[in-house]
């Protein structure tokens, strides 16, 4: 066995002491680490939707800052019944069918599924028949082209285009008794049976419209959407 001799400096010399600083280093570090990890928990379980910057009114136009996108916290109903944050570009122009309060989630059923009316611009309305109008299959939103046909008929007739563009405002159904649903529960003839659409015109357009219908016959052409 080795024997150890206790010097007088041995004897002397100071037990260790923890560094408080080094203490008080790790412990921040451990508190930043664990801020991330938490923050880092909570934005994987938001979700961006929208949500109003104002109050609005319902019929309003909604602008480009009326708006904006907000990650929140909110189960799978609210989410699918709001607008996704993806979508806030597609909103400019649509029209609210419903009031809209500030710091609000914006929802599918406050946007009016009419197209908007443009300053300077009237609604009219024409009859349709499914045999003039695309099968009678048309909706809010679609753009259509409007054809009028004088002396139908006759050696004489003659069509012209008396609407190159237009939007549909709104559309007017029959009911339909007794139509069998698909596998999804939407009626397997869903949008037929249309009886008139209404179509945002300028009154210039208006005039020829009405002049073209009670002096000929109308045909509506769906045409591709110039957005």
């Amino acid at each position: 066995m080795v024997a150890t001799t206790l010097t007088p400096a041995r004897a002397l010399r100071q037990p260790r002491r923890l560094d408080l600083r080094a203490m008080v280093g790790l412990l921040l570090m451990f508190a930043a680490v664990g801020g991330a990890i938490v923050a880092w928990t909570a934005a994987e379980n938001t979700r961006p939707i929208v949500v109003a910057v104002r109050d609005l009114p319902s019929g309003a136009i909604v602008g480009t800052d009326d708006f904006t996108v907000r990650r929140v916290r909110v189960d799978d109903s609210i989410y699918a019944a709001a607008i996704p944050g993806s979508e806030l570009s597609n909103l400019v122009g649509r029209q609210l069918a419903e009031p809209v309060h500030a710091d609000q989630v914006l929802v599918q059923a406050q946007l009016s599924p009419r197209a908007a009316v443009p300053p300077g611009q009237i609604v009219v309305t024409v009859p349709l028949r499914p045999d003039n109008a695309v099968g009678g299959r048309l909706h809010p939103g679609d753009v259509v082209q409007v054809l009028a046909t004088t002396n139908a008929g006759k050696d004489t007739s003659r069509t012209s285009v008396i609407l190159q563009q237009s939007t549909v405002y709104d559309v007017g159904r029959e009911d339909q008794p007794g139509v069998v649903s698909t596998s999804n529960g939407q009626p397997e003839n869903a949008g037929a049976g249309a009886t008139w659409a209404a179509l945002i015109v300028t009154p210039d357009q208006a005039v020829q419209l009405a002049n073209a219908r009670w002096n000929g016959d109308l045909d509506i052409a769906l045409v591709p959407s110039q957005g």
